[in-house]
């Protein structure tokens, strides 16, 4: 019975024992490591490559109205053309705040202006997929001008293509 005990541990051993790798096997690691390394890689790129959104806008010229005063007016529209309520449109005038307005469930909006002629900052700013998007744009105003100003949320998507809504 003892010769067989030494022969299974003497076995066991051999089983446990260090055998060198051949060259093969250090490639097929390194294969498996990079592999890996591509593949968090590519999982990172991903989670930064998030949908974004930004808002643009469609400024038309300034149009003659019966009037004493200037007149911004516009829409805000979500990417699916719906009205985008609570944007924030501010218009400013030598820096200071001349007039503001939120826009409404439709995403339109009016800013009425009193004094003579000016260059005016026009700012838009809305919260959409999760972000704060904005604008601002530049135009010289006089009373009797209505500036018309169409602005849409705009999104650029994802470097890899994923099923389902958005």
């Amino acid at each position: 019975m003892s010769k067989r005990l030494d022969h299974v541990a003497a076995r066991a051993h051999l089983e446990h024992a260090r055998v060198p790798r051949s060259w093969r096997g250090y490639f097929r690691d390194v294969t498996v490591a990079l592999g890996s390394a591509a593949v968090v890689a590519l999982l990172a790129a991903y989670a930064l490559a998030g949908p974004s959104a930004e808002l643009t806008a469609s400024v038309g010229p300034a149009v003659p109205r019966p009037g004493t005063s200037v007149l911004v007016l516009g829409r805000v529209l979500q990417v699916d053309g719906s009205g985008l309520e609570g944007a924030r449109i501010e218009v400013r005038r030598s820096g200071r705040l001349a007039g503001t307005a939120v826009s409404n469930d439709a995403g339109a909006f009016q800013v009425e202006l009193r004094g003579g002629c000016s260059a005016y900052a026009i700012s838009l700013r809305a919260k959409a997929q999760g972000s704060t998007v904005g604008m601002v744009s530049r135009h010289r105003l006089c009373p009797g001008d209505a500036l018309p100003i169409d602005a849409r949320v705009v999104t650029q998507g994802h470097f890899l293509w994923v099923p389902g809504p958005r």
